[in-house]
């Protein structure tokens, strides 16, 4: 080997120290030197944990780190990963197509949350693209097996007109939460969200029939597991909040919770249902079906939301049937202070009803008034469904020449999907049905240890209650009906069962005042101290979880006033007040 001359090393030492003496920096994606005697420039461009979403002037090449360095697309967001505790907001007054999707999870400490940025009305996103881009998609955002997310100040959109291969054309849906894998998601928020304009390109009229009605399961948003299979990897979602939501012109769901089920013998009551769910303070109007429909849950609570028209068809492509709210093959389930106004529909569309198979249903605290379908609908195969202090008003007028008895006061029906399975322990009490509009209602109910107690019937100026037809079958079991209050026209035979009636005009203190407080006491009322002290069932699990602010038995009525259903006098009807005392907020 030869030696390396001196000279030669010394230039390649000169040549080092140039490399070590220059500092290379990069900004964006303009490259510069600089040398490190120079003052360092600033860098402003980094990670924050914040990305920005602007549809007009943003580009998919920036790095969505500042608002002049947004993002443009929902793809651009559907293709980053995401930490636990980031925020991507979408510019105000904006509209972004396309399908938004979700491939990461926050923590229960630090979420990922979706929401939005600047002034103007809430950015909407939707997946209709067009059939340029490969028609609509199924939904505008989805997250599938990833949790910990809070969606706030959006507006979701999704009316789809154009088929998309893969994607049934009955299927449309603003926000889908999918848990298709072998675990709990848990930890959803969404709050102050509208959903409008979400419809399926196929419309199910009421033509088509039942079967086709419970295959649209179009909704603004939708939870669902799917069935537990394997013991050991029961998947449910666990722990939704929806508040401060709007939902408008939709065409069948506002919410649809959905789980699979257990197959076999795989799972718990609990384990094959989603679990603890509260959705309060909503506002829903105008939706071709309901507005929050429970199947299978496990600690539900919905309360202080205002349904109005359910089963709307005021769009040919809404299916026209309602009850706000109605549940199937649920446990623990609390429905209170509610607003239940103008529901329409050629079948269910009560106010709210209970259907099939469903556990510890408590309907209490609603105010119902204009429901096409009638007041109390308890279907086949439920235990412990109650009807407490709800205010009824001008509800079950439906006329169907085909169906002699399409609408009720009382329904209590035997029938489940495979055949009859009468209700046990049916609870209806403390409520107040009144009617002054000129139609007949049905009675009709076929259960087991049925209770109906310190009710207030009223029914004048050609209201008829039970004037269609009454038809009671107890199953070989008591009919308790006791303490309750008629006045009007009113089928002799239903009063007749009652064992302790009471007669006479209620005095309702401003009855069509056009509110719910129209329906309070006057002084020297007849139902004042005449009702029976009987609480009914407790809400299993009150005082924790959701429902930790709700007491086991009813301490107020409707109007807040204190009662006491273990002792003592409590009043007949859905007021409580002993002296006149009215309540006007």
């Amino acid at each position: 080997m030869k030696p390396i001359k001196v000279g030669v090393i010394c230039q390649m030492l000169s040549f080092i120290l140039t490399i070590v003496t220059t500092a290379y920096s990069c900004n964006g994606e303009n490259m510069t030197f600089t040398e490190i005697d120079e003052k360092p420039q600033p860098i402003t461009d980094v990670y924050t944990g914040i990305y920005f979403v602007d549809s007009e002037n943003g580009s998919d090449k920036n790095s969505g780190y500042t608002k002049d360095t947004a993002w443009k697309s929902l793809s651009k967001v559907s293709s980053s990963k995401f930490k636990p505790g980031d925020q991507i907001k979408f510019k105000k007054g904006q509209r972004f197509n396309g399908h938004l999707v979700f491939s990461n999870s926050g923590t229960a400490n630090n979420p990922i949350v979706i929401t939005s940025y600047g002034e103007g009305s809430k950015p909407i996103i939707t997946g209709e693209v067009g059939s340029a881009e490969g028609g609509d998609f199924q939904e505008a955002i989805l997250v599938e097996n990833n949790d910990n997310f809070v969606f706030e100040d959006l507006e979701v959109q999704n009316e789809r007109i154009f088929s998309r291969e893969g994607v049934d054309d009955l299927d449309a849906y603003g926000i889908y939460i999918l848990n298709s894998g072998t675990r709990i998601m848990k930890n959803f928020i969404f709050r102050n969200l509208t959903f409008r304009n979400v419809y399926a390109p196929k419309p199910i009229l009421k033509s088509e029939g039942e079967s086709a009605f419970n295959g649209l399961e179009v909704a603004a948003v939708r939870l669902f597991s799917t069935q537990n299979r394997v013991s050991g990897q029961e998947k449910r979602i666990d722990n939704v909040l929806v508040e401060d939501c709007y939902f408008t012109d939709l065409q069948r769901l506002g919410v649809h919770i959905k789980h699979g089920g257990g197959k076999l013998d795989i799972g718990t009551d609990e384990t094959n249902r989603n679990t603890n769910m509260v959705f309060r303070n909503n506002e829903f109007h105008n939706t071709g079906g309901t507005c929050i429909l429970p199947i299978r849950t496990y600690n539900c609570l919905i309360e202080n939301n205002i349904f109005d028209k359910p089963g709307d068809d005021s769009d040919p492509r809404m299916p026209n049937r309602g009850s706000a709210v109605w549940t199937w093959g649920c446990v623990n389930t609390v429905i209170q202070n509610n607003q239940c106004l103008h529901i329409r529909g050629y079948l269910d569309s009560h106010g709210v009803h209970i259907d099939h198979n469903n556990v510890n249903t408590f309907i209490q605290y609603n105010y119902m008034e204009d429901c096409e379908g009638g007041f109390v609908e308890i279907l086949g195969g439920n235990v412990n469904a109650v009807y407490r202090f709800n205010v009824s008003v001008n509800d079950g007028w439906r006329n169907n020449p085909n169906w002699k008895n399409s609408n009720h006061t009382l329904w209590i029906n035997e029938v489940v999907p495979s055949g009859k399975h009468v209700s046990d322990q049916s609870y209806i009490y403390n409520n107040t049905i009144f009617m002054d509009k000129n139609y007949a209602t049905a009675i009709d109910m076929d259960g087991k240890n049925t209770h109906i107690y310190n009710n207030i019937f009223y029914a004048v100026n050609g209201a008829n209650i039970g004037g269609k037809q009454v038809v009671v079958k107890n199953n070989d079991t008591p009919l308790q009906m006791q303490n309750n209050l008629f006045f009007g026209t009113i089928n002799t035979k239903f009063i007749n069962m009652d064992s302790n009636a009471v007669n006479g005009n209620p005095l309702f203190s401003g009855k069509n005042a056009g509110t719910k407080f129209g329906y309070q006491l006057k002084s020297g009322s007849p139902a004042i101290n005449a009702g029976i002290a009987k609480p009914g069932p407790q809400i299993q699990g009150a005082g924790t979880g959701v429902f930790k602010d709700l007491s086991a038995y009813p301490t107020e009525d409707f109007y807040g006033n204190p009662i006491d259903l273990f002792s003592g006098t409590p009043n007949i009807g859905a007021c409580n007040a002993k002296h006149g005392e009215a309540k006007t907020n």
